[in-house]
């Protein structure tokens, strides 16, 4: 990381950057809400409440890191997976060190309970892709290098790394464990993105850089067949070739229709540029649309990819034909000669239309508007009503060297008037930088975890120092307060294909309906994040009628949580539905 960070910002000695340090090195202001022992905000039917979460005898721990995090279906339980501790301290949780003497870096996580299951999985997984396969199964593709010295015994080399998380059957996820696949990747990745596709079968595997230690880029995509069990095509691609070193988590984003010939279209993105592409059924690759650099209309600022802004496409909505628009948030500015800890940060979020029609036609757009203040490696989570909330992050600086933490939550609705779609609402005391995350839980709160960051020095020139934030917190959403949220009471299938109805009892009242996928993210992106509406063809006395979504385009096959609501307030929980084709 080291490396790669010298490659993305060069200090340069000038007296304004002198200067900068200088007024770096006074004593800061005060922050409003000091970090410590926990505050619990007050209840707010307009703010939220930020709550820790504890176990049955008041501990808050994840046990590891929560780098990366998967929400695992028919559960509130999370997968979790990070690396060794970087400080050389062995300050690790309890039960955490193995027999042997290594730590281990993955778990799972129960929000419900406060407990933590520790796994093994030996394979370095630090900076893996991260996706649900259609059965629910966990795969995480590539890793690190970073193993077999004094910080991480026992650990071989996982950049090729092909894993599956799975559970017993029967048998909860808390029971279940890692299988490392005979078959690799063909190319060392770290840092890269994975997209399951509408066929169910096929996972993307999206470019990266070779590791930390050589951040020579990868720009190439690896298909990964569940019924094979490995890797059956990589190609190269132009607009990853031109990403260069930013192929770091890029967006991949499946667009919910097809192109020419059953192809599937991606829209592709890293900092400032992309384009849609087609993937054809027989795994041949082609550039439909180029989306460049000149459009980008925050010259110099990053958007979203890792280390810099958030990025999800809106939710889905059947009236408007499920058309297709992407919004980022914050991000950073690049080469910028001051101190990294000062670095600026992006203070905008951007919308581009991506429906067919602009697509096809190639009307490529960005709306831009101001956010509350400058931010970046933050986090968003797409809300059930199609809102969305952003956590986490800094109002200075990039990867390990950031301060002025951002501890508001903010929540965004894309459907108000642009100038008032931001509201600002309440503030934890923890600070979340670097190596943070957030994902919604089943019943529409938000947990929040993660980091491995300090402040950065008031001297430039001073390291960062490590601070591995065990602790885990949940967002209770304004919804939460001064809301009647309806109760799902039964739901007539489990598993139902696409453009089928599905009966659902509730309590309450309920004017929608919509399927949300679980969450895969790590490094500010999400990559298994979606929303689609669905339409209620029967309502009433307590009992509705709602048709699945017509094909895999809009969301892909796998499991989903059904959540009725109440105008924008979702059900007291969720009901988990598997989509088949």
């Amino acid at each position: 990381m080291e490396l790669l960070r010298a490659t993305l910002v060069k200090p340069v000695a000038t007296q304004e950057a002198a200067d900068t340090c200088a007024s770096a090195a006074q004593p800061p202001a005060p922050e409003t809400r000091q970090a410590g022992d926990y505050i619990v905000t007050e209840r707010d039917a307009k703010a939220g409440q930020w709550q820790l979460i504890r176990n049955k005898d008041g501990r808050s721990s994840t046990g590891v890191v929560a780098i990366h995090a998967a929400l695992l279906p028919e559960s509130s339980q999370v997968l979790i997976w990070a690396r060794v501790h970087m400080d050389g301290s062995r300050s690790y949780e309890p039960g955490v060190v193995a027999a042997d003497g290594a730590p281990e870096v993955t778990a799972v996580f129960d929000p419900t309970s406060g407990e933590y299951f520790v796994k093994q999985q030996r394979l370095t997984p630090f900076c893996t892709g991260g996706s649900h396969l259609a059965d629910g199964r966990v795969l995480a593709a590539g890793g690190d290098d970073f193993a077999g010295d004094r910080l991480s015994p026992g650990y071989t080399d996982g950049r090729r790394g092909l894993r599956l998380y799975q559970k017993p059957t029967p048998g909860r996820w808390d029971q279940g464990g890692w299988n490392t696949l005979a078959n690799q990747l063909r190319e060392p990745r770290w840092y890269p993105t994975q997209t399951l596709m509408p066929d169910g079968v096929r996972t993307l595997v999206v470019g990266g850089t070779r590791s930390q230690n050589d951040t020579t880029a990868v720009p190439s995509v690896e298909i990964y067949n569940t019924n094979q069990r490995g890797i059956v095509s990589m190609s190269t691609l132009a607009v990853l070739q031109r990403f260069r070193n930013f192929i770091l988590y890029p967006l991949v984003y499946t667009l919910p229709y097809a192109g020419a010939g059953g192809a599937t279209q991606l829209f592709m993105f890293n900092c400032d540029n992309g384009a849609v592409l087609n993937l054809a059924p027989d795994n041949t690759w082609s550039q439909y649309r180029d989306i460049p650099a000149s459009l980008w209309p925050t010259p110099n600022f990053c958007g979203a990819m890792s280390m810099a802004g958030t990025a999800t496409m809106l939710m889905l909505e059947p009236a408007s034909g499920y058309a297709a628009e992407v919004v980022m948030f914050g991000g950073y500015r690049r080469g910028n000669p001051q101190c990294e800890c000062d670095l600026p940060t992006n203070a905008y979020a951007h919308r581009l239309k991506l429906d067919k029609r602009s697509v096809d036609n190639n009307q490529f757009a960005w709306a831009r508007e101001a956010m509350p203040y400058g931010r970046n490696m933050n986090d968003d989570v797409l809300l059930p009503n199609g809102q969305i909330i952003i956590v986490n992050g800094a109002k200075n600086g990039v990867i390990a060297n950031a301060r002025n933490a951002a501890h508001d939550a903010w929540l965004y609705n894309p459907k108000a008037a642009a100038g008032s779609r931001f509201t600002t609402l309440a503030a934890t005391n923890i600070n979340r930088y670097y190596h943070s995350t957030a994902l919604l839980l089943p019943d529409a709160s938000i947990l929040v975890m993660g980091s491995e960051y300090g402040s950065c020095s008031r001297s430039c020139a001073s390291r960062t120092p490590w601070e591995f934030q065990h602790r885990a917190e949940r967002f209770l959403p304004p919804y939460f307060f001064g809301t009647s949220r309806p109760g799902i009471s039964s739901v007539s299938a489990k598993e139902a294909r696409y453009g089928a109805s599905v009966d659902v009892t509730y309590s309450g009242t309920v004017t929608r309906a919509v399927l949300m996928t679980p969450a895969a993210v790590t490094h500010q992106n999400n990559m298994n994040q979606r929303a689609v509406e669905l339409l209620i063809s029967s309502n009433s006395g307590g009992a509705l009628t709602v048709r699945m979504p017509p094909n895999p385009y809009i969301t892909a096959p796998g499991w989903h949580m059904l959540f009725l609501l109440n105008g924008d307030g979702p059900c007291t929980q969720a009901s988990w539905i598997r989509l088949r084709l």
